[in-house]
């Protein structure tokens, strides 16, 4: 562990010297706040009666519900938000971790960590908590603030504060962390098998896009995700993450790396 925790320190100092990576990680959790509350800000003030007839319509929302319109605009966001959410523990660390063994690669500083007396496992795990850990608390950050955005503006109007509900505690404490470990553990494991992390990164971000054919369909109002699917969705994550773990640390080979970084 002592490794590992060596190695993390390291890889946040380079990321806090890296402001083209921070900048990257931050403009989708940005977008992610942003766009739901100024949406529902702006329908509040000047819904269009097409828009009203479509929540109702498409989600069988009754506008004359608890809350009135902004109880209407509210649940839209917590049902049909949440999915699209869930893309960000799986890109952030996707990002990072591709750009971690790629990147050490590509500047160099692959050969000297290899010849540490740091073992492979360690390696791995340092790695891996460097591109969890951020991602992580960049998540649980914007979670916080559009749930404190959606707060503020239904104040006074539906009583106890609606968001987060249970769903979105499940969500935010339970299937982000299996997906920020998803995404870490299929970048390492992409970035053992291919030379440039640029194409590492891109191979790897191809798997959020079920996530989002699963989104455009709820949006859609093609399909209703419900309690049923986020229970088998963490399962199924939580029992891929494990294999992809041991598939990354299987992969891992110290002489590989070396041998094709030369």
């Amino acid at each position: 562990m002592r490794g590992a925790f060596l190695l993390l320190s390291k890889e946040l100092t380079e990321l806090r010297r890296s402001p083209v990576l921070v900048l990257s990680m931050l403009s989708l959790p940005t977008a992610m706040v942003a766009v739901p509350l100024l949406l529902v800000a702006w329908l509040d003030r000047a819904a269009p009666p097409e828009t009203l007839y479509w929540l109702r319509e498409v989600y069988r929302i009754d506008l004359q519900g608890p809350g009135g319109l902004i109880g209407v605009l509210v649940a839209a966001v917590a049902k049909n938000w949440l999915p699209l959410f869930l893309v960000m523990p799986v890109f952030l660390p996707i990002l990072m971790a591709a750009q971690s063994v790629g990147g050490e690669r590509e500047r160099r500083t692959l050969e000297p960590l290899l010849a540490t007396p740091i073992s492979t496992a360690e390696i791995v795990l340092g790695k891996s908590l460097a591109a969890v850990v951020p991602s992580l608390a960049v998540t649980w950050v914007a979670a916080a603030l559009l749930c404190l955005g959606l707060d503020l503006i239904a104040a006074g109007r539906m009583g106890p504060v609606p968001m987060p509900d249970a769903s979105w505690l499940f969500g935010c404490l339970l299937l982000c962390p299996l997906l920020a470990l998803f995404g870490n553990a299929l970048a390492v494991v992409v970035s053992c098998r291919v030379l440039d992390s640029r194409a590492a990164q891109n191979l790897a971000a191809m798997t959020v896009l079920p996530l989002l054919g699963l989104v455009v369909a709820q949006i859609m109002g093609r399909l209703a995700l419900g309690t049923s699917f986020y229970l088998w969705f963490a399962l199924g994550t939580a029992v891929s993450d494990g294999l992809l773990i041991l598939l990354a640390v299987k992969w891992f080979d110290r002489e590989a790396l070396l041998t094709r970084w030369r």
